[in-house]
């Protein structure tokens, strides 16, 4: 690793134990709207995917109105209960603040909103570890935000850690080296 100065981590499921909040946060949005509770496997194997697809598969509605409604109130259930119950996976700070230490430059990468991100990042001061944080709210791809992160820094290598396919894509796409977790939710 002593060419690679930069480490673009994905959160949910690598990083966040994503089930300390989104299971409840969705079940009760879910029932705010008039909808059955889901399973907690039926929501977990959406995690990973933007706010907005996820909304899409849970209400199984197309109309903007719905979709929007639906989505900012998981936003307000998600951060009170990040602040209550959100954890991140054993090891991970210190991990972190040990890569921090030697000098790596260290990004998130994540499907999830800002406000989501955001939560997470000042409940575990991600702002003092993490050089640049990017989500799904920028309107872009994972492969396009990952591209930005290694132009901005300048790394003609990196390593991209994720659970899901799509954070192994985005490090092929982009020529970096992907790391994949077993622990978190990406069955693919």
């Amino acid at each position: 690793m002593k060419d690679i100065k930069l480490v673009i981590f994905d959160l949910d499921g690598s990083l966040f134990r994503t089930e300390t909040v989104d299971i409840k946060a969705i079940n009760d949005a879910l029932l705010k709207n008039g909808y059955e509770m889901k399973s907690d496997d039926e929501i977990l194997n959406l995690i990973g995917l933007t706010l907005r697809d996820v909304c899409k598969v849970l209400i199984n509605r197309v109309d903007e109105d719905s979709i929007n409604q639906f989505a900012r109130d998981i936003i307000a259930f998600e951060q009170p209960y990040i602040r209550e119950y959100g954890e991140l996976y054993d090891g991970v700070l210190k991990c972190l603040k040990t890569l921090k230490e030697k000098g790596y430059t260290l990004c998130i990468c994540s499907n999830g909103n800002k406000e989501y991100v955001l939560g997470i990042s000042k409940k575990f001061s991600f702002f003092n570890i993490f050089d640049d944080i990017r989500y799904s709210s920028d309107g872009i791809s994972k492969i396009q935000a990952v591209g930005m992160l290694k132009s901005k820094y300048k790394a003609e290598k990196f390593i991209m850690v994720g659970d899901r396919t799509s954070d192994i894509e985005a490090a092929s796409h982009n020529g970096g080296i992907s790391i994949g977790v077993t622990y978190g939710f990406g069955k693919d």
